[in-house]
């Protein structure tokens, strides 16, 4: 499932981003917004409460949307709320959803409303930690099949919460034969361009002799910013360190989810990369 089109046009239109209303969630926002800004589509902030509750979510301790786009000098402070869709040509809404379970509740959601694009914060637990306690954006991006662009509050993302604008310089791509790939390579290039970084290069990595690397075609325009690169050793260790000798801003990954019972307990390969990368990690479903 690509975030483009044949011709690198976007195609995203409704992105939601769950949140626990927390400052953790921040960085996330912040990419959920820049994305809207940049596609002109809807943003659905969704909070998941508890249905027990007599009382609306505080959403006063989250980011408020005039403000940031305040900071980020495209509205004034005072601008109603009505005026924001005239002026920027995009839509957002806040959503309260009641449910006890998060990931159930949230997939309701997804499924009644659609998505193009999931923007979720993880904390993106590991060992023990994440055995016990799981994590809700790991899950439901595995129950919806949809794309997910996944923020590690503690990690780099590519969009300055600052200024709202997005730094794309290098992205990385792993590639096998296992999986199809030309809908991963060719969402880098549209995501770049889509955010005004044209001469972001994207990386294509096979871990793995490089006279193994299976390869992949891209339009004629965009072979000089196309890069190609190998590494020895184990899948995770070897996309990990080089996204960490790049200096990548994302990782794109193509993802068949969990293939295999130790993938269900040590988490599917994307999942350890973002576990381990501390980097943002855009996630493709193939279906």
């Amino acid at each position: 499932m690509s975030l483009v089109d044949s011709s690198g046009a976007p195609t995203l239109a409704d992105i939601i981003h769950p949140t626990d209303l927390t400052l953790l969630s921040e960085t996330a926002f912040a990419h959920a917004l820049a994305l809207t800004l940049a596609c002109k589509g809807h943003l659905a902030i969704v909070h998941a409460g508890d249905p027990e509750a007599d009382q609306d979510p505080d959403w006063t301790g989250f980011p408020g949307v005039r403000s940031l786009l305040s900071r980020w000098g495209l509205v004034d402070r005072a601008t109603p709320r009505s005026a924001i869709a005239d002026a920027l040509g995009i839509r957002v809404s806040k959503k309260l959803v009641p449910g006890s379970d998060p990931v159930a509740t949230l997939e309701q959601f997804v499924d009644e409303h659609g998505c193009d694009l999931l923007v979720l914060a993880t904390r993106a637990r590991d060992g023990l930690a994440r055995l016990l306690s799981g994590s809700v954006a790991e899950e439901l991006t595995r129950r919806t099949d949809v794309p997910a662009l996944f923020l590690p509050p503690e990690g780099q993302g590519f969009v300055d919460a600052g200024t709202g604008r997005a730094r794309l310089r290098n992205l990385l791509v792993p590639v096998d034969h296992a999986t199809p790939q030309h809908e991963a390579v060719e969402t880098a290039f549209g995501l770049a361009d889509l955010l005004g970084c044209p001469d972001a290069l994207v990386h294509l990595l096979h871990v793995g002799p490089a006279d193994r690397a299976p390869t992949v075609a891209v339009a004629p325009g965009q072979e000089q910013r196309l890069r190609r690169a190998s590494a020895e050793g184990a899948v995770v260790p070897g996309i990990v360190a080089t996204a960490g000798r790049l200096d990548a801003d994302l990782i794109v990954m193509a993802t068949h989810g969990h293939d295999s019972f130790l993938d269900g307990l040590r988490g599917s390969t994307t999942e350890q990369v973002l576990r381990q990368a501390g980097r943002a990690v855009l996630a493709l479903p193939v279906l």
